[in-house]
């Protein structure tokens, strides 16, 4: 029997995948577009990359590859693929998402709304023994600046940043009323904003923090190199960020699918870390990166010089968006589930460079087998 997996070519899903073929020994179909061989050699080179070499002929054998859309009903499969797949398979780990900040609502409804929709429909057809793992954000909880989100908390009162999270948002609704009407139990993981200090691999799926630093290397060769002095960024001064490393993430996710209750309804983890990042510690490894550089957090930036101008330009969305959040979230439920994992550590200098890309990864001591 075999898991049906979406979003195997994604930051997270590759990991995801690497683990549950390589370190769980799991039979694993991983949907996506192309031909049937394009899509194999796009997984098995990514996870390979994964995998610092070849992967082991078992895991290969394991791993099938099907092409198919979760935009599209019934998954974009003719009917007699649709049935033999559903036939065989026990659990859908739902990762596929457009992450777009700045994509248009109705254009990102399309894979993240509908996508879930259909994905479920499958994990209905193929009857009430198959378990559902749905991964969303913890940014559903949208604009919300104080107090701890609930992990039993979906709330669109406060209104959304972007129109990323209100899809996400709308997938969870979706969920939680599948899971209601069918009397099913489903598990939905709430990560934070995933990094590594691991360089990916050219053409492989780059981090929020790997972006940052080619958007700062972009301007490289000219402006940040002759630029001295203060540059002030529109952002607020002691702003923070939740980052979790994608290695903790991946371990507590896997954990938390094999151990969630099998009781009707909807079980929320919230994947993110205990500890945010300040934002000063991202813009202090720049300026070590560009001798003479001196990033100024500041509320607004009246009269911006060009260079300002430039270097504004280049800060990811996600940096914009999230560093005014002064809200927490809650992981009792992670925790009494996975009391055997470690809190990941708070990220460092060493870590955040070379999460930049400025320098080698440094040791991480949570990429580790799991028995679950």
């Amino acid at each position: 029997m075999s898991i049906l997996f979406t979003g195997a070519t994604g930051f997270l899903g590759s990991r995801l995948l690497y683990a549950l073929l390589v370190e769980e020994g799991r039979e694993v179909t991983a949907l996506g577009r192309g031909t049937p061989a394009a899509l194999r050699a796009r997984i098995v080179t990514s996870l390979a990359g994964l995998a610092g070499g070849p992967l082991p002929q078992a895991a290969l054998d394991r791993l099938h590859c099907l092409v198919g859309d979760v935009s599209r009903p019934r998954l974009a499969l003719p009917p007699a693929h649709y049935s033999r797949l559903a036939g065989r398979t026990t659990a859908v780990w739902h990762s596929a998402a457009d992450i777009s900040l700045s994509a248009p609502l109705e254009s990102l409804r399309g894979t993240n709304v509908d996508g879930t929709a259909h994905v479920l429909e499958f994990a209905e057809y193929a009857g009430q023994g198959c378990r559902v793992t749905h991964v969303s954000t913890a940014f559903v909880a949208g604009r919300r600046r104080r107090g701890c989100v609930a992990e039993t908390g979906l709330d669109d009162s406060a209104g959304f940043e972007t129109p990323y999270e209100q899809t996400k948002f709308e997938a969870e609704r979706l969920v939680r009323a599948w899971a209601e009407r069918g009397h099913r139990p489903v598990t939905v993981l709430r990560p934070s904003v995933l990094v590594t200090g691991s360089r990916p691999d050219p053409g492989e799926p780059q981090h929020p923090l790997g972006e940052l630093g080619l958007g700062a290397a972009s301007l490289g060769g000219g402006v940040l190199e002759e630029v001295t002095g203060h540059v002030r960024l529109p952002l607020p001064p002691g702003g923070t960020l939740n980052v979790v490393q994608v290695e903790y993430a991946v371990q507590a996710m896997l954990r938390l699918a094999a151990r969630a209750p099998v009781r009707p309804g909807v079980h929320t983890y919230h994947v993110v870390h205990p500890v945010d990042t300040p934002v000063r510690l991202l813009l202090e490894a720049i300026e070590d990166r560009y001798p003479g550089l001196r990033l100024e957090e500041v509320e607004r930036v009246p009269d911006p010089s060009t260079a300002e101008t430039l270097i504004a330009a280049q800060l990811p969305d996600f940096l914009w968006k999230y560093c005014t959040h002064r809200r927490g979230y809650e992981r009792s439920g992670l925790l009494s589930l996975v009391p055997d994992l470690a809190d990941p550590p708070p990220l460092d200098a060493s870590y955040v460079r070379a999460a930049l890309g400025y320098g080698p990864a440094p040791h991480d001591v949570t990429r580790t087998r799991v028995t679950v």
